[in-house]
C-alpha cells in the first residue's frame, strides 16, 4: 500500500530557498557594524591619520642634569632652572600603520614656539622654534602614548659663564601621552631630554643639558 505524499506548500519552498541568501547578504553589514562597535567609531585613534591637524599649548619646568664627565667649569650650568612655554601646531604625515600589532600608530610633524624664562642661577630669556617628529601609538581607549625627537634654534640671553648667548641649537627627545577628556580635546603630558649649545660657532660652548617636564592642552581639528 502506498502512503499518500505530503504536499509541501510552495511558499515554504520559496522561503527555504531565499532565507540563506538573505541572511548571507545581511551578514557583511552585521559584521561591519560589529567591527565598528569594537573599533570604537568615537575612539581617539581615528583622529591620528594623514593630514589630520592639531593645535595646543604646553608649559613646564626644566632643570639642568649633572652628566657623567662634566667638569668644575660646568658648575654654573648645572644650576640652570627655567620655565618653558610652547604653543604648537601639528599635522599627521602618515596614516596608521602596523596592522593589529602593539606598535600600531602614525607619524606626526610638530612645529613649536619655544620660550624659556631662566630662573637660576641668573635671570634670562630665550626664544625660538622647534620641529619635532612624533610617533603616536594607537591602542583602543582614551590614552594615547607617544615618543618624539627633534631639534630647534634659540636666541639665548642667559648671561652665563662658559655658555655663549645668541644663536643656539636644541636637539631633544622624549616621550609622553594624550589623555582625552572629550571627543577632540586631550590633556597632554611629556618629558624630554633637552640640550642647548651652539655647535662651536662661538666660544665658550659648554652645553646646557636638562630634564624638561611639560603639561598642556591639545585640540584635534576636523
Amino acid at each position: 500500500m502506498r502512503l499518500p505524499r505530503k504536499q509541501i506548500p510552495l511558499a515554504t519552498v520559496v522561503v527555504a530557498l531565499l532565507l540563506p541568501r538573505a541572511v548571507s547578504g545581511a551578514d557583511p553589514g552585521l559584521r561591519s557594524s560589529t567591527q565598528q562597535e569594537r573599533a570604537g567609531p568615537q575612539s581617539p585613534a581615528r583622529l591620528f591619520r594623514l593630514g589630520a591637524q592639531e593645535i595646543g599649548i604646553a608649559a613646564g619646568y626644566g632643570f639642568a642634569l649633572r652628566l657623567v664627565g662634566e667638569t668644575g667649569d660646568d658648575e654654573e650650568l648645572r644650576d640652570v632652572q627655567y620655565i618653558y612655554v610652547a604653543p604648537r601646531w601639528g599635522i599627521g604625515i602618515s596614516d596608521p600603520m602596523g596592522g593589529d600589532a602593539w606598535y600600531r600608530g602614525n607619524v606626526e610633524l610638530l612645529a613649536e614656539g619655544a620660550f624659556l624664562l631662566n630662573l637660576e642661577p641668573k635671570d634670562g630669556f630665550a626664544g625660538g622654534i622647534t620641529v619635532m617628529l612624533r610617533y603616536n601609538f594607537l591602542p583602543a581607549g582614551v590614552f594615547i602614548p607617544f615618543v618624539e625627537a627633534g631639534a630647534g634654534i634659540l636666541s639665548l640671553d642667559f648671561d652665563l659663564m662658559n655658555r655663549s648667548d645668541g644663536l643656539n641649537f636644541t636637539p631633544q627627545a622624549g616621550f609622553g601621552f594624550h589623555y582625552f577628556v572629550s571627543d577632540r580635546t586631550a590633556f597632554t603630558g611629556e618629558w624630554r631630554y633637552h640640550h642647548i649649545s651652539n655647535a662651536a660657532i662661538e666660544r665658550p660652548n659648554l652645553g646646557i643639558n636638562s630634564s624638561l617636564f611639560l603639561i598642556g592642552l591639545t585640540i584635534f581639528l576636523r
